[in-house]
């Protein structure tokens, strides 16, 4: 029986997401222990490295990957093909990082960096034939096993590699051994899952793979500046220590975007590029995407910008006072940053990747020009900077797909309301909770725990409010003809079905 599109998409969200948040619990382990055996100076050595690497990986892979899951059909002859440009993108760019590192090296204003580039280069090889492997897996929506590859990958290559290499004295190298680890196992678990061929070809549609393909890279290496001007910049002008401060707060409050906008584009992009001329429904999930990720994440976020002190000190240890205040800002900018991704899957899924580009260099331009100018007055302005370019960023997609997909005004005005409902109940609940914790002089574990309290307090709140505001909109039809449990969920809220 072939299942409805709002079917698959919640059988692929609920694996995405266990895998999502498996993945954010096993981080959040896994840096509390690095954070307490590494220095902040090791941190911003390997955040340089890895701008540099991820700089040159949109080049090595050439958006192959997203190729072969938006085609329509797909053939062995078009994996070998899309498997042998890999192998030589990868092997050229390789080359290319490792004859670049005294560059980098020059450009960050620190030599240390280099041998981190030239051995991490030969990553992009791996990285790449994942790829390959990781796309089939998603083409098929197999979400179950992407879960099992991804969760077992990231916690043998940072619990079991990561961990005791920094614990045995390796320093910044045991960062440098957790990538290699975890690259390599996600291409053989993926590879093993799927057990294409391993024979490379240059025979098969290139024109169609790389016409796609070579799009959607540029704007993925757009998205990735964007992503790491930021880190950069801090590193360029302020200094490694400086960078490795800035890295850790950006890694809290990133978190949930790098984790749920991974669940987006593995779940969502298949399956709209399957329905991609059903404008109606795309617009259905493009405001659902929004309202479900919007509201979770700016539970999450705001409140982890009310707690951010408590949130510091026990992740990161007393050592690390100094994220606090960037972590405050930066967190309220993770809200848009979540339902641009939703936009961003629908660009992909419907090739609108020229608007996407667009979109992407003045939100780039507009970024790195703030931060240049603003970068003198600490991380915290850098902060705010961004929070801004993330406001531009999310109205200009918002606004140019809603008029595309004929999504109503008033339904995109509730959803946005939801989730500015959810985000505040979040901020002032925590914000209790921190101010209840001082009162009483609880110790930062006890604290976080009364923070989290509050939040899910919040977040449960703001989730009814936000289904109230969608009762008679597209998006809540579109759930109640396609989304299992739906109905059965506003009823047990004592909200009735979606009116007509």
């Amino acid at each position: 029986m072939t299942l409805s599109l709002g079917a698959r998409a919640h059988s692929g969200i609920r694996w995405a997401g266990l895998s999502a948040a498996a993945n954010v619990l096993l981080q959040h382990g896994f840096t509390a222990a690095l954070a307490r055996l590494l220095k902040p100076a090791d941190f911003g050595l390997m955040a340089m490295a890895l701008v540099a690497l991820r700089l040159f990986s949109y080049f090595s892979q050439l958006g192959l990957g997203a190729a072969l899951v938006q085609r329509e059909r797909l053939d062995p002859q078009d994996v070998r093909c899309a498997l042998g440009i890999t192998w030589l993108v990868c092997i050229a760019a390789a080359a290319g990082v490792a004859v670049s590192a005294p560059a980098i090296g020059y450009f960050f204003r620190d030599d240390g960096v280099v041998p981190l580039v030239r051995v991490l280069s030969l990553n992009l090889v791996l990285v790449g034939l994942g790829t390959v492997s990781m796309a089939l897996l998603r083409r098929a929506l197999r979400y179950r096993a992407l879960a099992v590859v991804e969760t077992a990958s990231y916690a043998l290559g940072y619990g079991v590699v990561g961990v005791v290499a920094a614990w045995s004295g390796a320093g910044v190298w045991s960062l440098v051994a957790t990538t290699f680890a975890q690259s390599t196992l996600c291409f053989v678990g993926a590879w093993a899952l799927t057990r294409h061929s391993l024979r490379p070809s240059l025979r098969g549609d290139r024109a169609g793979l790389l016409g796609y393909g070579a799009r959607y890279s540029a704007v993925g290496f757009l998205e990735f500046l964007s992503a790491n001007v930021d880190a950069a910049l801090v590193g360029r002008l302020l200094g490694g220590t400086t960078l490795g401060v800035y890295n850790r707060a950006a890694m809290l409050t990133h978190q949930p975007v790098v984790h749920a906008g991974g669940v987006m584009v593995r779940v969502l992009f298949p399956l709209l590029s399957a329905v991609q001329r059903d404008q109606r429904k795309t617009g259905g999930v493009l405001l659902l995407g929004m309202s479900a990720i919007g509201v979770l994440g700016g539970a999450v976020s705001f409140g982890l910008s009310a707690a951010a002190g408590d949130v510091v000190r026990v992740l990161l240890g007393p050592g690390w006072g100094d994220a606090a205040p960037v972590v405050q800002v930066l967190a309220l900018s993770t809200p848009m940053l979540l339902m641009a991704q939703v936009c961003s899957v629908v660009c992909d899924a419907h090739a609108l990747l020229r608007f996407k580009l667009v979109t992407q260099c003045l939100h780039l331009t507009v970024l790195g020009a703030l931060i240049f100018a603003l970068y003198r007055t600490g991380l915290r302005v850098i902060g705010w900077a961004i929070v801004g370019a993330e406001m531009l960023r999310f109205g200009l997609y918002v606004t140019y797909l809603a008029r595309r997909l004929d999504c109503a005004r008033a339904d995109v005005v509730r959803v946005l309301a939801g989730v500015g409902v959810t985000a505040a109940l979040a901020y002032g609940a925590c914000s209790i909770a921190t101010a209840g914790s001082a009162r009483w002089a609880l110790g930062p574990a006890a604290a976080l725990g009364l923070d989290i309290l509050a939040g899910l307090v919040a977040l449960g709140l703001g989730a009814v409010v936000a289904l109230r505001l969608l009762a008679g909109t597209e998006p809540a039809r579109f759930a109640d003809a396609s989304v299992p449990g739906w109905q059965r969920l506003r009823t047990r809220l004592g909200l009735g079905p979606a009116r007509a």
